[in-house]
């Protein structure tokens, strides 16, 4: 495996001044030219930002310390660049959906489907974004698209028929019928998964297919974008509607900074350090990026432009080309941009801080932990109840959500329409025993697993219904 790169010395110990290690990187910094241009938008907005800082510390954009739960961890790991890659590699693993957690957004989208063929008939609903790619979190929503003939958006129409139909609670649903693209926000009653629904979004569709194709091309992107979600999503600015930066704009910039790399033209990046090249993203859009001038382009093999060019694209801090609309700015929402970057900032300083080695013996580097990416990334300890929970009751969550004809995840699948005359509790049951025999050679993660004494249990509960 390659361990080299290209931008960062691990020679030379970084030792902030001389000061001694702290629990958190303080953010008074004078930030550089690009950062202060685009302050304005924080006071220019309109819109209400919904960022809590003080639920992960006084700075939340500073690493954490002491050191949080860390789900994922299996083993120990070394306090250098080739244990942070195992453990990128660990956390990705530990990350990546369940059958049950699939199985049940995919229940989730056939109720909304029912209810949306009862208003429209010859309406087609699609599924597009994280669910359609697989780089959803256990906490990410579900992008829904309804394709039908309207002149303005029927958002009302659908919002009173969900509440209606106990799908969501009023209290959870908002509609922005104001946005750029008009959408309506819900969670699930019944699983507490979120929901995003927009109308006759054409290029919805052609993104998420891109972005298969991307993840087909390089082996390391899935990795690389579930840690940056994380990392934005604990620190509140993953909400493009609130300014923040979305999963797609979030993947476009990893593959752009992948097509820069020279080991990618040189055909090595697929066996590179995962650890390197988190260090490398942070470093190129938290230090070098010139925002002021540059936008990113990543068809025809990727390269960065002079956005300054183009009147339309020069309004806003961070910059991306459509890729199937040229000259089309699909950054332009996020204008809270300025504060991403000083996170990216940070993560690097840290970062590369914790994997170099001490020029001196008795110079403390970086604080005693088992967890390098654990003081940059957190999972609550909510998400590993939630994922258990799901987990331990999806039997009982299968059998009140309707069963979809079809599916989205190619490497999931759903059990079969239950026969006429036969239990549907006793076929999803038998659903769950052939996933078991097909995942029986695989190791199951005891933090996301269901205990013996609840498989004996939901086995008595389906077996007195079956003889009743």
């Amino acid at each position: 495996m390659a361990m080299t790169c290209s931008n960062i010395n691990y020679s030379n110990t970084m030792r902030f001044g001389g000061r001694q290690s702290q629990d958190f990187i303080r953010l008074n910094s004078s930030g550089d030219e690009s950062s202060n241009n685009y302050n304005c938008h924080k006071s220019h907005s309109k819109r209400k930002r919904t960022y809590k800082p003080t639920e992960y510390g006084s700075n939340f954009l500073a690493p954490f310390f002491p050191n949080p739960d860390a789900p994922w961890k299996t083993k120990v790991y070394t306090p250098d660049i080739i244990g942070l890659h195992n453990e990128i590699e660990d956390f990705a693993r530990w990350m990546q959906p369940t059958k049950e957690e699939t199985m049940l957004r995919g229940c989730i989208v056939e109720r909304v489907k029912r209810i949306v063929h009862q208003l429209w008939p010859t309406a087609r609903v699609e599924i597009f974004g994280s669910f359609k790619t697989g780089l959803y979190l256990p906490t990410s929503d579900i992008d829904i698209v309804i394709f039908g003939e309207w002149t303005v958006p029927p958002l009302r129409t659908l919002e009173r028929r969900l509440i209606d139909n106990n799908i969501a609670d009023p209290a959870t649903m908002k509609v922005l019928d104001k946005a750029s693209v008009p959408i309506i926000k819900l969670t699930d009653t019944l699983t507490k998964i979120k929901l995003d629904i927009s109308f006759n979004t054409n290029n919805c569709l052609k993104s998420a297919e891109k972005i298969s194709e991307l993840l087909k091309q390089y082996p390391c992107l899935d990795k690389l974008v579930l840690v940056l979600k994380q990392f934005l999503l604990q620190r509140g600015l993953n909400e493009v509607f609130v300014g923040g930066l979305g999963s797609y704009c979030l993947t476009l910039m990893v593959v752009a900074k992948l097509q820069s790399c020279p080991r990618h033209r040189r055909g090595r990046l697929e066996d590179e350090n995962l650890g390197v090249l988190l260090i490398e993203f942070f470093e190129f859009y938290g230090v070098r990026f010139n925002y002021n001038n540059t936008g990113i382009r990543i068809h025809d093999g990727g390269s960065f432009f002079n956005k300054n060019d183009n009147a339309e694209m020069k309004g806003s801090m961070l910059c991306i080309e459509d890729p199937f609309s040229p000259g089309n700015d699909i950054a332009r929402a996020s204008y809270c941009m300025y504060i991403v970057k000083e996170a990216f900032k940070i993560a690097y300083m840290w970062l590369k801080r914790a994997v170099i080695a001490p020029s001196k013996p008795n110079e403390q580097v970086f604080p005693l932990t088992d967890s390098i990416l654990g003081t940059l990334v957190k999972v609550d300890r909510g998400i590993v109840e939630y994922r258990n929970w799901i987990k331990n009751n999806w039997v009982y969550l299968a059998n009140r959500l309707p069963h979809p004809e079809s599916y989205t995840h190619t490497t999931q699948h759903l059990p079969t329409r239950p026969a006429k005359g036969k239990s549907r509790k006793a076929e999803v049951w038998q659903s769950l025993k052939r996933n078991e025999e097909e995942l029986s050679d695989t190791p199951t993660d005891q933090s996301a697993g269901a205990s013996s004494d609840e498989s004996d249990r939901l086995t008595d509960d389906i077996s007195s219904d079956a003889s009743t």
